[in-house]
């Protein structure tokens, strides 16, 4: 590994957190990416494959914004200055990266998700003439040859992300949890289909489908009411921090999860929360 490689790798981790905290956060930045760009509250699509085009050629700008902003490196002659170097950051969901004629001899930050598969993949390339083809597109782009990807530092590789919960569904169970008239009764189905799953909160609103969508998930008439007596609780990313280290579950800030305790110590710990302990009924033996 070349010396601009170890440092990069290294300056990112301290930007990041440390590398525990930016390995726990890629996969959420990624999915939270992905969803904003789907847009199902107001497009009703629920998967990537449904974009067209150009739009899906708007996710690799998404992905660069979302890490500029966690990792708060200011831009260089690329995308990003980190430290003495130049990195460009190159994002894709097909096998491999266009690399365009300004980043050639400079450091790529690649970033590669499969959305079917549910996987991830970060890694850093000197993008050298030898790690690349040597036949241009008409952008003059090259890209990253079988030798060059021998090459890559990977930070992540094929590691699991939060799946697009609607990759999974046939279409006739998709439409079961959208069959309810009322958006709260949508969003039980929804939680009681993907009990253990993180949920982004762009799910959440457009299975509500009403600009007070975060409400169908409390208790006073919310999913909780409906979830708590089936031993389900909804935990929240960005309020129960506390909790999900006693349960040892990782879950985004943006994000949500219906999860069923099975032990009398994750019982102990929900117990301890009055949000969470309000009409819950202890069923860990329920599927």
């Amino acid at each position: 590994m070349s010396n601009a490689l170890v440092d990069v790798r290294e300056r990112i981790f301290i930007a990041g957190g440390g590398e525990k905290a930016f390995r726990k956060e890629l996969p959420f930045l990624f999915r939270q990416a992905i969803d904003e760009l789907i847009d199902a509250p107001r497009t009703r699509r629920l998967r990537l494959n449904q974009l067209e085009p150009n739009e899906k050629a708007v996710l690799g700008i998404k992905v660069e914004a979302a890490l500029r902003y966690y990792l708060d490196f200011p831009r260089g002659h690329l995308d990003f200055r980190i430290g003495p170097h130049d990195v460009d950051v190159k994002f894709t969901t097909q096998s491999n990266w266009m690399i365009p004629p300004e980043a050639v001899g400079q450091v790529c930050l690649l970033c590669r998700v499969s959305e079917t598969a549910a996987r991830y993949w970060i890694g850093l390339l000197e993008a050298s003439p030898n790690s690349l083809t040597t036949r241009p597109n008409r952008d003059r782009k090259l890209q990253v040859s079988a030798a060059g990807k021998q090459n890559i530092v990977w930070i992540a590789e094929n590691e699991p992300f939060p799946p697009n919960i609607w990759e999974t569904l046939t279409e006739e169970e998709a439409q079961h949890i959208f069959e309810p008239s009322g958006g709260t009764e949508r969003i039980v189905r929804l939680f009681e289909r993907f009990t253990g799953l993180p949920i982004h909160r762009s799910t959440i609103h457009a299975v509500a489908r009403q600009h007070d969508y975060m409400k169908r998930i409390r208790a006073n008439q919310g999913a909780r009411d409906h979830l708590h007596p089936q031993g389900i609780i909804v935990l929240n990313g960005s309020q129960d921090g506390p909790l999900l280290k006693l349960l040892k579950l990782n879950l985004g800030k943006d994000f949500v999860m219906a999860y069923r305790p099975r032990t009398q110590d994750a019982l102990k710990a929900i117990q301890s929360k009055s949000r969470h302990a309000k009409r819950f009924r202890f069923r860990p033996d329920d599927r």
